[in-house]
């Protein structure tokens, strides 16, 4: 899938449109063991080294796991319909419904 970065659009934009719940389960890629959970105000909340932290964006919570820069629209995935995607499969979402508004 190829990514194109749109900027401006936030986590949070997505979840106010309903396409992703607060409380939602990410999963790391490639290690799904690892996760984290989507808070209201789009912020990503992982417990890791026997403690909680919470990162404003995707991208610092995947950094946090695998310690250098890296796209965490890409690295952060939903399981939906017994598939993994990447969240920046619901950004695409969003952008469609935003366009047709």
């Amino acid at each position: 899938m190829k990514y194109n970065e749109i900027p401006g659009v936030t986590l949070k934009m997505i979840i106010d449109s309903g396409i992703i719940k607060p409380g939602t389960k990410v999963y790391a890629s490639p290690n799904h063991l690892i996760t984290g959970n989507i808070n209201e105000d789009g912020s990503i909340t992982l417990i890791f080294d026997h403690q909680q932290k919470i990162f404003p964006f995707p991208s610092g919570a995947a950094r946090a796991i695998v310690k250098t820069s890296t796209n965490g629209w890409l690295f952060w995935k939903i399981l939906d319909c017994g598939q993994y995607k990447d969240l920046s499969y619901f950004k695409n979402e969003y952008l469609k419904i935003s366009v047709e508004k």
